[in-house]
Order: structure tokens, then sequence, then C-alpha cells
């Protein structure tokens, strides 16, 4: 057992299939008063508690500037620094530095909220071998300092992606042939804060495991689906009648998913039709998102984004960064993705000469650049994007490269918060 050491679109986005042809500069996007606001005035000295007002300050892709220190072209209104390297230690807010150094191969991320007490970016590493795999946490405090940075789970290997849970742990996937998914209580006040152990979600057979993401409409039940990084990689669904962390590790119904014509699919006890299914429209599954009945994938070998409707059980499909608006492009693979919780689909990318993060218009359908690799600098050259998570109050985006071993703490120049 491993242990621890310190579809349905909203109904204004178009429905036919995106353009190949880019817009120089973006005028379509702004933050609009039909989107959801918070209570809060907006301010431009503050980023602790972010306002939901509408700015025009900050529009993905409308200019890069070059950051020559970190390598990257960021969209205006964007502010970038380094907090972790591969090899060195963590450096804290107090001047201290962590005894462990940041590990390598980081790859798939998410913030575990502990309210009054900061929060846990946790962090897999994707490396092959056990000694340094796992998950790590960079701890910090409510002013976005970082105050420590320790291993939470050990004696696994090749941890790629993962999820948050509705009660506040991360599951962490493995992806190899007979890989598993663990869950980890980042939360040292937890109880289960020293009980990490493999869930359910793998079976006996164990598989090439990529993202979870859960639907949590049904608040008496469990549902979270689970994405496989193989060319018959089935999604699978697993449905507990109980909540909370003991309900991954306790028996319940799998499913696995299955595209039956053009526009229709299904959750089927089938395993061999679905991995059929897999490798016929979905092969390579990676990130995945659900939000209020709209599960999001990705394909990564087909380059494809994958929109279901979890009521009617029908989907769409379209090819990721083709219908591009602003500077940049969206043309190597997608990996994981996140849905942002006002406007935005957010990605990461795997390969070509300027790997970067990308976000999709959820009403335009167009997509747009956070940032990515500086060409020109080369260092980030056929790496790939990866650490995607935002803080709790959304004022603080982290993401980086994993070759390079690098992570970034991003935040908007007006202090508001990412949608």
């Amino acid at each position: 057992m491993p242990s621890r050491q310190s579809l349905s679109e909203p109904s204004s986005e178009p429905s036919s299939q995106p353009s190949a042809e880019p817009s120089a500069i973006p005028s379509s996007y702004t933050e609009p008063s039909i989107l959801p606001t918070g209570t809060q005035n907006p301010t431009i000295t503050s980023s602790n508690a972010p306002s939901d007002a509408p700015t025009k300050l900050f529009i993905p892709g409308e200019m890069l500037l070059v950051d020559e220190e970190l390598g990257i072209k960021l969209s205006s209104g964007l502010e970038g620094r380094l907090i972790a390297e591969v090899g060195e230690k963590v450096e804290f807010a107090t001047g201290k530095k962590s005894e462990l150094k940041f590990h390598s191969r980081h790859d798939g991320a998410g913030v575990v909220n502990l309210e009054d007490r900061g929060y846990v970016y946790v962090s897999n590493s994707e490396e092959s071998k056990t000694n340094g795999a796992g998950v790590y946490g960079i701890f910090f405090n409510l002013d976005n300092d970082i105050i420590g940075y320790e291993n939470l789970l050990t004696n696994t290997k090749r941890n790629c992606g993962g999820g948050l849970s509705p009660w506040n742990t991360w599951i962490s996937c493995e992806e190899f042939n007979r890989g598993h998914c663990y869950q980890v209580d980042a939360d040292p006040m937890s109880p289960n804060y020293m009980q990490t152990q493999k869930t359910v979600l793998g079976e006996g057979r164990g598989g090439r495991f990529e993202s979870v993401a859960f639907d949590n409409r049904i608040e008496n039940r469990t549902t979270v689906y689970v994405t496989e990084d193989a060319k018959f990689g089935a999604m699978r669904r697993f449905e507990s009648p109980t909540v909370g962390y003991d309900s991954l590790h306790n028996a319940g119904d799998m499913s696995y998913l299955q595209f039956v014509d053009d526009g229709h699919f299904q959750w089927t006890t089938n395993l061999t039709a679905a991995r059929e299914s897999a490798n016929e429209v979905y092969p390579n599954s990676e990130g995945i998102s659900v939000h209020d009945g709209t599960l999001y994938f990705t394909a990564k070998s087909t380059q494809k984004l994958f929109i279901l409707d979890l009521d009617s059980l029908t989907y769409k499909l379209e090819t990721t960064g083709l219908s591009f608006e602003g500077k940049g492009s969206f043309n190597a693979q997608p990996d994981q993705v996140i849905r942002g919780d006002r406007r935005f689909l957010y990605f990461t990318e795997s390969g070509g000469n300027n790997p970067g993060i990308y976000v999709r218009d959820l009403y335009t359908g167009k997509y747009m650049t956070i940032f990515e690799a500086d060409e020109d600098d080369g260092r980030y050259a056929k790496d790939e994007t990866v650490g995607l998570a935002f803080s709790p109050d959304r004022s603080r985006m982290y993401a980086g490269y994993q070759t390079a071993g690098v992570l970034f703490e991003l935040k908007r120049s007006d202090g508001q918060a990412f949608p």
C-alpha cells in the first residue's frame, strides 16, 4: 500500500463546425454582465478576494508579450513568476527552503482548499520508478504565500493525471498497463491524512489511467468518470450508493462509454464493446471535466474535444484549436482540460514548438491563448504544459512544463479572478 511522507452547452454557442480562419485581434471576448457576478466591489489593488466585475484589461490572446526570464509569451494583462524548479528546493515566503527538492516530471495537479488555513497545490510525478514518483504538495497560506512542501504519496509510479473529489481529496492515477487510482487527502487536519489507499476505480486488472471527474449533482450518491490513455482505453463510470471518502473503496456499479451513432452514446457493462468504441472514436482519452450535467474530455491522438450531455445521452465533437481567435496557435495535442467557473475551458498542450495553455470560450466556441512557449527562445520545444490548477479564489493560475521541470504562478494585473 502506498505510504505518505513529510451535453448541453450554453444556448448562445454556435452549433456549426468551427471555422479555420483566425481573427488577428479578438473582438468578441469581454466578460459580459450576463455572466454570474459576485457581491464584491471591483479592485485593482488586492488579489486576495478578486471581483467578478467585467473588465477589458485581460483579453486572452489579444497581445502576447514575451517574458524573457520565463521563456514564454503571456497574454497582455497577465503577470508570471517561477515558483518551483526540478532539482531545486522550494523557497518559502519566510526565505527558508524545503528539505525536499521539487519533484521531477510533474504532471496533473489540483488545489485542495483548506479554508481558513490556506490551500495545497497537489502535484503528480510521472516518474517511471517508484523512487521519486507519487504525489507532492506545495502548501500556501491565505495570502498565496508558499509555506511548505511535502511528499504526500509514495510507492506508486507514472502518476499522470487525476482529479479532485467533492469531499476535497485528490485522486491520482497511474498510467501504465496495470496502473491504479489512489485517493490522497492533503489536509493535515483530516482523519484520512495518513490513510492513502488504492481505490476500486481500476478494478482488479488496472489500466493506463489518466484523469477523473465527478458529477456531484446527486447528493446521496457518487458518480465518477475515469479516462484511460490507450488506443482501446474505454472511459469508465463508477457509481456508488454512498458519498465521501469511503465510497471509492467499496463496491459499486461500473459501466463504460460506448458511442452508438454520430450523435448518441450509452453506458454499457460490455467492456469489450466499449474498448472497440474507444479505438474507433476516442482513442487515448486524456483530460476530463464535468460541470452541471456536461462532460468534456479530450482524445489526444486525434486532437478532439468531446462534449457529452449526460442527461440526453447526446454529444458534440470538434477539433481543438481549429476555430482560433487572436495571437498564438493551439495546434498540437490537447491534454488536460478544466472547466472554469464562468466562461472558459482551459487546456494544456503536449508537443509542438510552442506548447502553451489555451482556453475555449463556451459562448463563442473560439480558442484563445493564455500563454505559450516563446519559439525564439526554444527551451520548451516539444515539451508539454502540465500542472494546470487554480487557487480557491481563482486569483492565481498554476502551470508549467514537464521536461523542463518548471512551475509558474500567473495572476491578472487587474487583480481579478480567472473566469
